[in-house]
């Protein structure tokens, strides 16, 4: 028997019940809603069980089918991807004027913008310049004229032409010099 959740399994269901849940964690992940500290430690609490309980199955049942082998490895793959994608702390509403400024082999472009949620890691705000995933990005706050690099994390066209993006900033853990 294997337990999850306070709840007992065996191989098979443990297994099915775990696909379930990270098809349910994928899906609440697509509405971008982890505004809530409280629901973001339960979703990595629940994750990191999954992973837990599928790797001590992987190590300790020596009867594993190839099957059930592949199946707890990416079961294991998958709860962590969608750990990576927890929010890692609170999100501030705010109104801050920064410059945005993309470098690339192919195009130069610098556009003054609001930023209107920030974490202590990064941000979320809106861009009319064409821009992708993995994009490596400078910002400077306007007010302060600091600057910190960071990644395009997501983005989604709305709007028109208008660009919503979030990036993750390196290295710098208070850019924005609130108290969190």
């Amino acid at each position: 028997m294997i337990t999850l959740g306070k709840q007992n399994y065996c191989r098979k269901h443990f297994i099915q019940t775990c696909y379930g849940r990270l098809e349910e964690r994928s899906e609440k992940f697509k509405e971008r809603n982890q505004a809530d500290e409280l629901v973001c430690d339960t979703h990595r609490r629940s994750l990191q069980e999954i992973v837990d309980q599928s790797t001590a199955v992987s190590l300790t049942h020596g009867d594993l089918s190839n099957l059930e082998r592949s199946q707890l490895l990416d079961i294991v793959r998958c709860a962590g991807d969608l750990v990576g994608q927890i929010r890692r702390g609170p999100r501030r509403r705010v109104s801050i004027p920064v410059r945005l400024y993309l470098e690339s082999s192919d195009q130069t472009c610098a556009e003054e913008t609001l930023v209107r949620e920030v974490s202590q890691h990064g941000t979320a705000l809106a861009c009319s310049f064409p821009i992708m995933v993995g994009e490596l990005v400078k910002m400077e706050r306007i007010d302060t004229r600091e600057r910190v690099e960071g990644i395009v994390r997501w983005c989604e066209r709305r709007e028109g032409s208008t660009v919503h993006l979030g990036l993750e900033f390196y290295g710098r853990n208070n850019f924005w010099r609130l108290h969190w």
